[in-house]
């Protein structure tokens, strides 16, 4: 008896350590007891330590109700973006994060987050507008953003006509992506749900208020 109980226990994942939990509170801003209390949460539904790709989906899946099955070739993508160290699974680090972030980050973390995300695995990508409106409403989607389609239109016509970019021509994810990071009224107006000003009276705005 006591042999297939140590067997048992050989198969449960390990707790976690002291440093891997205090990491995990600096990156989450959760109490280290939050993170004991997830950790046997996670180990309860996964005992085996870690999410499938199969897994995930279903899991996401669920999250996102009506928009499930469109979303699912995104959802696969999401998976392979949280694997941090592709072993082809999520372990509870990589799922805590993912789960911090949909559920509990604002919506000016997430969009960072997005830009960040992809800026690893599309340092060469290019697109066309067309292309930046639908990715970029996808992903909102994909992590519950509200978005407008009016205002992502307009940042990114705002984007190509400040470099010179014409109607047919693509720019480099993240040459768009820097151009937002480190301009505060275009992001906020990309995030902005109901945003009833035009860039240029922002600005304005901003410049009286330096006087």
């Amino acid at each position: 008896m006591g042999g297939s109980s140590a067997c048992f226990r050989s198969q449960l994942p390990q707790l976690l350590t002291t440093e891997e939990i205090n990491n995990l509170s600096l990156k989450t801003n959760l109490t280290p007891e939050d993170i004991r209390q997830y950790y046997l949460r996670f180990v309860h539904c996964y005992p085996h330590g870690y999410l499938s790709r199969r897994k995930f989906v279903n899991y996401y899946q669920q999250l996102c109700d009506e928009h499930s099955l469109q979303l699912r070739p995104l959802i696969n993508e999401l998976f392979d973006l949280f694997d941090m160290n592709k072993d082809k699974k999520l372990d509870f680090s990589e799922f805590i994060l993912f789960n911090i972030l949909t559920n509990a980050g604002s919506i000016n973390d997430k969009v960072k987050f997005i830009f960040n995300l992809y800026n690893n695995n599309y340092k060469e990508k290019f697109f066309l507008r067309n292309q930046l409106k639908e990715f970029l409403r996808n992903r909102f989607d994909l992590f519950d953003i509200p978005s407008s389609r009016f205002n992502i239109t307009k940042v990114i016509d705002i984007i190509f006509q400040r470099n010179n970019i014409i109607k047919n021509e693509k720019i480099n994810w993240n040459q768009f992506t820097d151009e937002i990071l480190n301009d505060e009224i275009l992001f906020q107006q990309l995030i902005s749900f109901d945003f009833d000003q035009d860039y240029e009276d922002q600005q304005l705005i901003q410049r009286s208020e330096r006087f």
